[in-house]
Parts: structure tokens; sequence; C-alpha cells
């Protein structure tokens, strides 16, 4: 009986460890094999970030075309466009929030902001040139005066020196290499390579003459003193020819009394009513200038100090009349030719 017993207890104490150890395994957890995170899972069994690439061209805002060289930075990697404005960037993270910065010398710089959450990411950029002005005085290289007039061009454009000789070119784009070209028809051409890399670059050019104007004005004088010598009335529109549309006489009381002699015009409408009273008047006129000292503004613009003696005869037997004056008389070239545009007396000694 007590071995019964026994037995009885030990196939008990076997059914209650069986069924225990058939509970807990109904009960534990189970994780499918072959099931899709959306990521990737290393040897430690830890969940590795997704990568992918950033690409793309860099070109000029203005003119569309690629940029070589220029610099590209994501993160703590910079690189440098190839020939063809591209750059590329691997193994990048996913992120929500990445800046990519470009930078060039002569552009304005630029940071693009954007996600990454695919394979591959083009992001093409353009850049604004940075711009800058370019100005200066375009002065004669003999005189020092600033020369009117005178163009001057600077890529695709020109401009004319205004009555102080300056000139100014806005919105020029940043360049190592820029080159200003400056001529006129009296002065030797010049160009001026330079860099422009500040908001504003001055150049003041001195040009080299290739005329001699006190020369060119001494011979302008003699020719002006053998048209009223000529007498000739077939002339008068050559005289009127050699002062400006713009010419007066000075109005001081000296040169005035002049004017009442008939040999110097008030206007340039007076030229010709002013020369032929004197062709009428006289029979043989000597018009003379001397002790001239010309005063070079640049090769456009002049001044004259002289004396101008004055002798006129009528009559069968000559009444001659003798006067010396001394003046001043201004020149300005127009369409390559002097004229007359200024003309005052100091003193005047009439000879008796």
């Amino acid at each position: 009986m007590k071995f019964q017993v026994n037995l009885w207890f030990f196939f008990i104490l076997i059914w209650v460890i069986t069924g225990l150890g058939c509970g807990e395994d109904s009960s534990s957890p189970s994780v499918p094999s072959g099931e899709d995170s959306g990521q990737t899972t290393n040897t430690d069994g830890k969940k590795a970030a997704q990568s992918g690439t950033i690409m793309g061209v860099i070109t000029d805002a203005m003119t569309g075309n690629p940029m070589p060289g220029v610099m590209v930075s994501l993160l703590d990697q910079t690189v440098e466009t190839g020939t063809d404005g591209r750059y590329v960037f691997t193994n990048i993270s996913y992120a929500d929030n990445y800046n990519l910065t470009i930078t060039d010398i002569d552009y304005q710089p630029k940071t693009h902001q954007f996600a990454l959450r695919a394979e591959q990411v083009i992001l093409d950029i353009r850049l604004v040139p940075k711009f800058g002005a370019v100005s200066g005085v375009i002065t004669d290289g003999t005189t020092g005066h600033p020369i009117p007039g005178v163009t001057v061009n600077l890529l695709d454009q020109t401009l004319t020196t205004q009555a102080d000789g300056r000139y100014n070119f806005m919105q020029v784009s940043y360049s190592e290499a820029l080159s200003l070209t400056v001529t006129d028809i009296d002065y030797q051409a010049r160009t001026e390579v330079f860099e422009l890399r500040t908001e504003r670059v001055g150049l003041n050019l001195p040009l080299v003459p290739l005329t001699n104007p006190e020369a060119e004005i001494i011979q302008f004088l003699e020719g002006f003193s053998a048209l009223i010598e000529s007498v000739d009335m077939g002339k008068l529109g050559a005289i009127q020819g050699l002062f400006s549309e713009a010419y007066l006489a000075g109005d001081d009381p000296v040169t005035l009394f002049g004017l009442a002699s008939g040999f110097i015009p008030a206007t340039f409408d007076g030229v010709i009513a002013a020369v032929t009273k004197v062709f009428e008047e006289y029979d043989a006129v000597q018009f003379r200038f001397h002790e001239i000292e010309v005063d070079v503004t640049h090769s456009r613009e002049v001044s004259a100090r002289l004396t101008l003696d004055i002798i006129s005869e009528k009559g069968p037997r000559p009444d001659r009349n003798e006067i010396s004056v001394e003046c001043q008389m201004d020149f300005r070239k127009e369409n390559s030719a002097w004229k007359i545009v200024f003309w005052q007396l100091f003193r005047i000694d009439i000879v008796l």
C-alpha cells in the first residue's frame, strides 16, 4: 500500500511538471523570420541608417553656362565642380534638414536647404554674379586736362566722357580680367586690363595726343589772314566757316569799341555782314596775327593770346588806316575742324 501511494505521488509530480512546461511555450512572443522593418540590420542586431546621393550642376544665372571650379559644401565635405559644372556627394544619410552651400569669388554665395529621403536627389543651382562699378577721368597726357567726348568701351557697354572727362560704368560683373578701351580721333587708343573684385574700381587714364594743337592754330590763323586779305566776296562762306555757331565776342568796353570798327563780328550770324562791310569799304586789307601764345587745354580746345595788326586802304590815293589789337581768341574742334568760339579785346592802338 505504501508502494502504491508513492507510485501515485510520482505520477502526479510528472503530470504537474509536464503541464507547466506546455503553458510557458504558448504564451512566449514569436518573431517571424524574414519580417521587413524598412532598415537594414547589422551583425550586432542594430538597425543601420539609409543613405543616398546628392548631385547637380552649378550654372551662371545670367548666361546659363556651367561653372567649373565652384566650391560646393555639405556637412564637413567640400567638392569642386568639374569643367561641366557638376558636383556629387555620395553615402549621405537620410535626414530632413540639410544645407548645401555654394561659393565662388565672383558670385553671390548661396545656401540651399533640402531633405534627403530618396536614393538620389538632384539639385541644380544658379549663381548670381557680383556687380561693381568702374569709373574715372580721361585726361590729356601732355596738359593733364580732362577730355570730353572720348569713347570708352567696357564689355558690351559704350560711353562718351562728359565735359569734365568723366565716365562711369554700373552693374559690371566681377572678373579677374576686364579690358577698358579708350578711343579718340585726336589721341592714341589705349586699352587697360584690370581686375574687378570690389564695389568700385577707379581708372584715371591719360591719353597721348596724335596732333599738335599749337601748330594747327598758327596754321588756322594764317588761313584766316589770307581769306580776309583776299577781299573776295566769293570767300564769305569760307570765312564764316571758321567760326562756331556758338561764337560770341566779349561784351567788355574795349571789345565793344573794336566791334564798331567792323573787322570783328559780334556773333556767328553777324560774320558775313561784318566782313561784307569791310570788303565793300576797303580796296586792300592787311590782316596779320603775331606774338601768338597758345595755351592748350587738350587736343580739341585751346586759347591763344596774340596781337592782330589791321591795315586798310581805300581810294586811288590810298587812305591808310592802321590798328593794332591785343586780344584773346578761344578755339574748339568741331567735326575735326578748328572753330573760333570766343573773341575778346584787351587793348586797341590806332595809328593816325
